[in-house]
């Protein structure tokens, strides 16, 4: 046993030497000893005189008698590939990692487009950007995010936490632990991933780096349009005697770039076309899908991204370690659209075709009477501003050489209050004397509408819809504080007892802006006054170049866009309101009396809600290592305790009264009641216990076995306590959350083999499976409520809440293969290497046509398959990385848009290259280009040629200098 520690601690001695000496960052933990001072400006190796730790952060005290072994020096792609391995390889229970290549260079812009190279981890992407992470199929709701072990506040409004916030020049490791053990602060079933940012006593003296590129993003795939600055800078000193050391690091990103998409919104099924039947056979047309509009977007986008984090390391004596941090972020996105839309309405249809699963296929729409189909002109503009920050404080006490107590304390918050300043603003031109024609495009092209009216003609411009204002401010909040108590065993197989506790006080609220009751909507929905062209500066847009896959082929190369603050100022003029029916001119100027005289955004006190919830944990821990036949073994078991006590408030406005507007009988209008709150409480305890089994078989070649039980809190959405109502006439929606569901749980099993060629080669099998219990499933039932003004008859809502019902089994397998030629291919083709992986993940619950049910429809979203494929050269000055991703298809969600019907992602595959030249040891020119083959995002219902999204985002370049001091 003494002998395979010892083997432990060289192997580990020599990656702090060879690897470490210019990433700046160690594999400690969060409260560590100090180690004996390296030479000035160069990171620590371990100490001979302290105790080794590995990457879950447990100290080995037997493993303290350590001698300084002198290594090759190695830095770059190579030095990140053998740390993350040996992370890998050290640990007992199953863990995946991605390590900085050197000070403020982390292998990708962004920390989730950097975890997507490891085994079974996807990304979802958006804006040509990777935001969140899921785990072996599990999705974002699923995957517990640390940072530093630290819970970190998320503005996303979800448990989901969005990657795209931080800087990834900030991070030394990001740790992603895919099998539970009862010391990792956080419990989920996806996994749990750790971000580890850099600690000052890592280093002596001066030290530092710093990097400035140009960025460029294109549709094209061509260096065009404007380049935008991207830089970071990392600074810190630390004291001759290694008690005392800072260290400070600062980022800005700037990328401004072009979307195209086009979408549906959703799909509604069961559609009675009336004026059509009895259609072709026995059912007629009483069970027809059709998609709710055609919208053609074109998003221009500045994505601003900017970040400090400082940390400070104190040993004022021997036995007491004070480590403080501080981090700040701040994503902005501003994304101007260009809409192009034409809005369905089954009403206005005069004749259709449909395929045998009742799927339109093609139809044509009146010219005359009031539904006659408009071409819409919108402008929209939804942004967000995400701040986030994080303090905290860790006292480490070393109460003898062998038992240490820590206490952690921190904050943290997010915020996104973007909203006021959003719109989504129509102005229309209806197509009289036309039969518009809608065209199916099929499973791999969206659909398209023909034969419509000029999209440039200024003469008959007609107001429409809808809303100044942008969906919802969301502020989270997070305090938490850790204590834990360590003792480790010199003699013996019992190597490691812990123990400890911790309290979370988390709430997250939200409520949405938008123009106060509807006001802009109920007086000017229905295309029915006119609007001057020069009094909203209209003009004509040029569109860019169709994607084939992406754009509509239907789509003008031109349309009418115009000035959304003039159109807006327009509207509460007396030349737009006097052209209004007495009673709506009285109400809007009634309402906008009440407004301030505008129709500017304001807080909705209907749509407010927040849940606060009080974590109470508890664990002990012990972990054993001897040997077995000779074999060095190692287990980790151990237990944690939940205690989640939460409370839901919301503040409600139920719709009194309801009507469809004559002009435009798609478009159902309500007025609401008086505010009322409400609020309920929830909450649930649970044990979970772990095991981590480790075998080493030979000298290389590693046994695992890990069992757990995890659970996922309910989605926040979920607990919302507000009812939301989808007022369109044949889609009558009443959504309501459910405070008292309870965290899906989950009973895990893993088992793989791992055999270790060298420090930079590795080939592992991995096999898992999970019961998971408690999905939480939206149940859907037909209530009456509120009457039809127009003939008094009560109108049919469909009221959608989760509750929890169904369970599933998650199963698969997971390959890596990683291999570095040094030692078989001669100089100069010794620097080549190779990484693949290959996730396989199946589910015994599965949606297809034959098992979509009205209510109680089940599935687990985010599962697929996923691989990724590396080729790297590092030699001498050179580094060069080509590197594929694919993620196969998988269900995005259960229930999409309005018409609540599954959403289907199509497989995607990426590729990448990253190139750097050293031009000195201090000096490095580097160069980027991600999504060089143009991939594009397709999304569809049920069907393939049902389809929902496409989305088109091009190719980024940067290009840019590094330096290190």
């Amino acid at each position: 046993m003494q002998h395979t520690k010892l083997a432990i601690v060289i192997r580990r001695a020599l990656m702090v030497t060879g690897v470490a000496c210019l990433t700046g960052y160690s594999m400690q933990g969060h409260a560590q000893t100090s180690p004996t001072p390296p030479p000035a400006g160069t990171p620590s190796s371990s100490s001979p005189d302290q105790a080794s730790t590995d990457a879950s952060g447990k100290t080995n005290d037997k493993d303290k008698k350590v001698t300084e072994l002198n290594a090759v020096s190695v830095t770059g792609q190579l030095a990140a590939i053998r740390k993350a391995q040996a992370i890998k390889q050290d640990a007992v229970n199953v863990v995946d990692s991605i390590s900085a290549e050197e000070t403020g260079k982390f292998p990708d812009p962004n920390v989730a487009d950097a975890l997507q190279r490891v085994p079974g981890v996807s990304v979802n992407r958006s804006g040509g950007e990777s935001s969140q992470i899921a785990i072996r199929g599990f999705g974002p709701e699923f995957v517990a995010v640390t940072v530093n072990d630290r819970q970190m506040a998320t503005a996303s409004g979800s448990r989901a936490f969005n990657f795209d916030v931080l800087p990834s020049e900030i991070i030394s490791v990001a740790q992603v632990n895919k099998t539970s053990s009862a010391d990792i602060p956080e419990v989920d079933i996806g996994g749990v991933v750790n971000i580890q940012t850099a600690r000052p006593l890592d280093f002596t003296g001066i030290h530092g780096a710093w990097s400035a590129a140009g960025v460029n993003s294109n549709l094209t795939g061509d260096w065009q349009g404007k380049t935008t600055p991207k830089a970071s800078g990392v600074f810190g000193w630390t004291n001759s005697d290694h008690t005392f050391g800072w260290i400070a690091s600062a980022t800005y990103y700037k990328r401004k770039d072009t979307q195209l998409n086009t979408q549906a919104n959703s799909w509604y099924t069961n559609q009675n076309i009336s004026q059509l039947s009895p259609g072709p056979g026995t059912a007629g047309y009483t069970n027809v899908a059709v998609p709710e509009t055609l919208a053609s977007n074109v998003v221009d986008e500045t994505r601003t991204r900017k970040g400090f984090s400082g940390a400070i390391d104190w040993k004022p004596f021997d036995r007491l370690t004070v480590q403080f941090d501080t981090l700040y972020s701040s994503y902005k996105v501003d994304p101007l659209e260009h809409e192009f839309g034409e809005y369905g309405n089954t009403g206005d249809i005069q004749s259709i075709t449909t395929d045998a699963n009742n799927t339109a296929l093609s139809w044509v729409r009146k010219g005359s009477g009031p539904n006659v189909m408009a071409n819409d002109y919108v402008m929209s503009y939804n942004p967000s501003y995400e701040k986030s920050t994080q303090n905290g404080l860790n006292l480490g006490f070393d109460i003898d050489e062998s038992t240490k107590l820590s206490l952690d304390i921190s904050n943290s918050k997010a915020w996104n209050k973007q909203s006021p300043n959003g719109y989504f603003l129509v102005i229309g031109a209806k197509n009289f004397g036309t039969n518009p024609t809608w065209t199916n495009g099929g499973s791999n092209e969206p659909p398209s509408y023909s034969n419509i009216l000029s999209t440039t003609d200024f003469g008959d411009l007609n107001a429409h819809c809808c809303n100044a204002g942008s969906g919802s401010n969301v502020t989270n909040t997070v305090n938490q504080y850790q204590l834990k108590l360590t003792k480790n065993f010199k003699d013996g197989v019992l190597s490691e007892l812990a123990f400890g506790a911790g309290v979370t006080d988390d709430s997250v609220k939200s409520i949405n802006w938008s123009t106060p009751n509807s006001i802009l909507c109920n007086a000017y929905c229905g295309y029915s006054i006119s609007v001057p062209p020069d009094a909203v500066g209209a003009y004509i847009y040029t569109a860019p170049d169709k994607v084939h896959g992406v754009s509509s082929p239907g789509l003008p190369a031109q349309w009418i866009q115009y000035d959304p603050r003039a159109y807006l100022n327009w509207l509460t003029t007396p030349a737009a309101y006097n052209q209004l029916t007495p009673d709506k001119r009285a109400a809007l100027l009634a309402g906008l009396a009440s407004n301030g005289g505008t129709l500017n955004a304001a807080p909705n006190p209907g749509s407010y809600n927040k849940v606060s919830e009080n974590e109470k944990t508890f664990f002990g821990k012990a972990l054993f290592e001897g040997t077995m036949w000779e074999k060095p073994w190692a287990l980790d078991v151990g237990v944690r305790y939940l205690d989640i006590n939460s409370t839901s408030t919301a503040i409600g406005q139920p719709p009194i009264s309801y009507y469809i507007d004559p002009n435009d009988t798609s478009d159902g209008q309500v007025a609401y009641g008086p505010l009322a709150p409400q609020s309920a409480d929830g909450g649930y305890h649970k044990w979970l216990p772990s095991l981590n089994f480790k075998l080493s078989l030979l000298d290389n070649l590693i046994y695992r076995f890990s069992a757990s039980k995890t659970l996922t809190p309910p989605e926040l959405s979920n607990l919302y306590y507000n009812r939301s109502f989808g007022t369109r006439p044949n889609s009558l929606t009443i959504s309501q959350g459910n405070p008292q569901l309870q965290p899906y749980t989950s009973r895990n099993f893993d088992m793989g083999l791992e055999w270790y060629i060298d420090d930079a080669s590795y080939i592992a099998l991995e096999g898992f499976y999970k019961k998971v219990s408690n999905f939480s499933t939206l149940v859907s039932t037909p209530v009456e409520f509120l009457t039809n003004q127009a003939n008094g008859q009560p109108l049919i809502w469909t009221l959608t809440q989760p509750i929890n019902l169904n369970s599933s089994k998650i199963y698969g397998e997971e390959f890596t293969f990683n291999y570095q030629f040094t030692h078989i291919l001669p100089d100069p083709f010794d620097g080549l290497g190779f990484l693949a992986n290959y996730t396989h993940v199946s589910s015994s619950t599965n949606l297809n046509p034959g098992t979509i049910a009205a209510s109680g429809k089940f599935a687990v979203p985010g599962i697929g398959n996923s691989a990724n494929a590396s080729l790297y050269y590092e030699k001498g000055p050179v580094q060069v990385r080509l590197a594929y991703n694919w993620r196969g298809a998988y269900l995005n969600s259960i229930s999409y848009g309005a018409g609540a019907q599954p959403d289907t992602r199509k497989a995607y595959g990426q590729l990448d290259l990253s190139a750097s030249y050293d031009i000195n040891k201090h000096v490095t020119v580097f160069m980027s280009g991600t999504n060089l083959t143009h991939q594009h995002l397709y999304d569809y219902s049920v069907y393939p040629n049902r389809f929902l999204y496409a989305e088109a985002d091009g190719t980024v370049y940067t290009v840019g200098v590094r330096g290190t001091f």
